[in-house]
């Protein structure tokens, strides 16, 4: 575990916590990275899970690895899909404005 410090404890039982989704799961702070990784001890290949996007061990770490796990694979591609159709239909209204903008201003 070359730049990774585990992180076995922490004041809000993140670490405790976690364990009760995964017995397997750990958390570690990527020195090199600086930041903090979910890692899974049973997995083949590298035992990477995901990046916390946290500064800290919270509830959200919890949330994400959760929503992450993947059981919950096609719930997350639907709501990928969703907020993506979301931002086309803003990038066309927004390009339809301005082609209405051109178009009255001449």
């Amino acid at each position: 575990m070359k730049n990774q410090i585990l992180l076995e404890s922490d004041p809000f039982y993140i670490s405790d916590r976690i364990k009760e989704i995964d017995k397997n799961y750990y958390f570690v702070f990527n020195t090199k990275e600086n930041r903090i990784e979910l890692h899974r001890a049973n997995q083949k290949g590298s035992t990477f899970s995901l990046v916390i996007p946290y500064e800290c061990l919270d509830e959200r770490a919890i949330f994400l690895t959760k929503k992450t796990r993947i059981e919950n694979l096609n719930k997350l591609i639907e709501e990928i899909d969703k907020e993506n159709e979301m931002r086309e239909i803003k990038l066309q209204k927004q390009a339809f404005e301005q082609i209405k903008e051109v178009i009255y201003d001449n």
